[in-house]
């Protein structure tokens, strides 16, 4: 009886365990899979797009941009310009390649790669720049732990704002290059964190803001205050 119930067994373990031509069918497929995502690659092609930002915090360096309301995204790996600023026209060559994202095995997922980018017409910053050309003066308190490469940051939003802005006190103190600057400190609203920027134009040494700006640390989106409504409004 004990024979007939362990030869029982043995017949029923085999019958369950996947026989070597399933597994070879396996890994067959598989390999077909990975091969499949990683020969789909394109030829060059080229577009036009408003710069953004650049985003080096990943496993692979990423350039933004926009394209009309659309935003997109390429893999920037093989270029290391970095003079773009945010609103320039660029002209890029891009391809499609593979990429492999660290923890998740040996599996490549498709991504557009910028093989090349060269400005073809200044942005509003860049513009601001070179006409204005002096630096926007800025202070915070040390209290606020604010990293200098958040500090870097917060500055290229500053600037951004200052040079698409429709104010006419804006407008008026770049024309007669009167010294803007800004103050820096963390204020919650909402139950929400925020970094909160003062504008202003300094004056005989005395400074007095004049639009308050709400920096969204998250999205980076940049709210403008009302103040006699109580509401942030977001700037585009």
């Amino acid at each position: 009886m004990k024979k007939i119930v362990a030869f029982s067994l043995l017949v029923y373990c085999i019958s369950c365990s996947p026989g070597p031509e399933k597994n070879k069918d396996k890994k067959a497929e598989r390999k077909k899979e990975i091969q499949r995502i990683a020969v789909k690659k394109d030829s060059l092609q080229r577009d036009t797009i408003e710069f953004v930002s650049y985003n080096d915090d990943f496993d692979y360096s990423q350039l933004n941009g926009k394209k009309g309301k659309e935003e997109i995204s390429y893999i920037n790996d093989q270029n290391n310009d970095r003079s773009f600023l945010r609103g320039d026209l660029i002209a890029i060559e891009y391809k499609n390649d593979s990429i492999y994202i660290a923890g998740d095995g040996e599996t490549p997922q498709n991504a557009e790669w910028i093989v090349s980018a060269k400005k073809i017409k200044d942005g509003k910053v860049s513009k601001f720049r070179k006409e204005y050309n002096l630096p926007i003066k800025y202070h915070y308190s040390k209290e606020g732990e604010i990293s200098s490469t958040y500090l870097d940051h917060l500055y290229k939003l500053a600037e951004y704002y200052i040079a698409n802005s429709k104010k006419d006190l804006i407008k008026i103190s770049l024309k007669n290059k009167e010294q803007l600057g800004y103050s820096v400190e963390k204020q919650k609203k909402n139950e929400k964190d925020y970094y909160v920027l003062g504008i202003y134009v300094e004056f005989e040494h005395r400074v007095s803001p004049f639009q308050w700006l709400y920096i969204d640390p998250e999205t980076d989106t940049i709210y403008e205050y009302d103040l006699p409504n109580d509401k942030l409004i977001e700037f585009p």
